[in-house]
Order: structure tokens, then sequence, then C-alpha cells
């Protein structure tokens, strides 16, 4: 008895969906299709166009690599298009975790071949701790100072897959 009564009242608001609502409906028109403008700045890149994790630093993306020769390289790069290097009047510190402690790495500017005397898109160092081995060992955040203003860049590396949004 007791099975019948949790069944019946399991199945009664499927059978009650299921009565005919008198024609209170309408079909979806053009005007029912509405973008979503809600503004995304949450990125899953896979990764940049050097081959690195992504950066953000509010007004700019970045990137972030390491080579075989241990040389870890910051990229400024467009905030709405990542494939264009924007080279900056500026100076950059990569703040890394080792252990339980925090070192400071100095970048040096390295700007890539036509870029404006005195600013780079590029900054560089080969100071890397002996206990970071690999990209995925970075763990910190980047500063990238332009004149009065720094910007603060995270390190995170996400292996999750999520969906990319667009701007």
């Amino acid at each position: 008895m007791y099975r019948f009564l949790a069944l019946a009242s399991l199945m009664l608001p499927l059978i009650w969906g299921c009565v005919d609502n008198g024609g209170d409906y309408r079909e979806l028109t053009e005007a029912d299709d509405v973008e979503n403008t809600h503004e995304h700045h949450h990125h899953d890149h896979a990764e940049g166009p050097h081959g690195g994790h992504i950066l953000e630093f509010g007004k700019y993306h970045g990137e972030i690599t390491m080579a075989e020769d241990r040389t870890v390289s910051v990229y400024v790069l467009g905030m709405d298009d990542m494939s264009k290097s924007v080279p900056v009047a500026g100076s950059a510190t990569l703040h890394v975790k080792v252990g339980e402690e925090e070192q400071t790495l100095e970048l040096t500017a390295a700007p890539e071949e036509g870029e404006p005397e005195g600013q780079s898109s590029r900054y560089t160092t080969n100071a890397i701790p002996e206990s970071i081995k690999d990209i995925e060992g970075i763990a910190g955040h980047v500063e990238l100072k332009i004149g009065e203003e720094t910007l603060k860049a995270e390190i995170s590396h996400d292996h999750h897959g999520h969906d990319h949004h667009d701007h």
C-alpha cells in the first residue's frame, strides 16, 4: 500500500503536467532569440601563442613560458587579440613560491624584432630555482609595472576542461 502511495505521489506531477492548459502557450519567434550580453573574463585557453600558460593582467593578457634551457619568458599580449604581442615601456618581476618562501626575480626586457626603442613585449629570466623543473612547477604571480601603474597576474595551471568564453 505504501509503495503504491509513494509511486502515485511521484507520478502525480508528471500526469498533472500533461493536462491540457487550455491553449495558454505561444510559439517562439525571432524576438525570443536573445543574445547573452554578459561579458565573461574567465579564461581557459589551452595555451598561448608561444605555447605557454595565459595570464590575466587586467588590461592585457600575458603568457608565461619555460624553455628547455630553463629560461622563463613573460609576454605581454593584447586583451582582445591574444595572438598579438603588445610592446610596453615597463619592467616586470616574477614572484615565485619555493616551498613556503617566495623569491622575487627581476625579469629583463628582451624586445622582439621590430619593437619600438625602449619598449618590449617580452621579459625573461634564467635565474629560476633548481627545485622548479618545468612550467607546471612555477607558482606565484607576475607584476608588470608601466609608469606608475602596477598590474598583477596570478600564475595558475588550470588542468580542468572548461568552455571557452569569447569577449
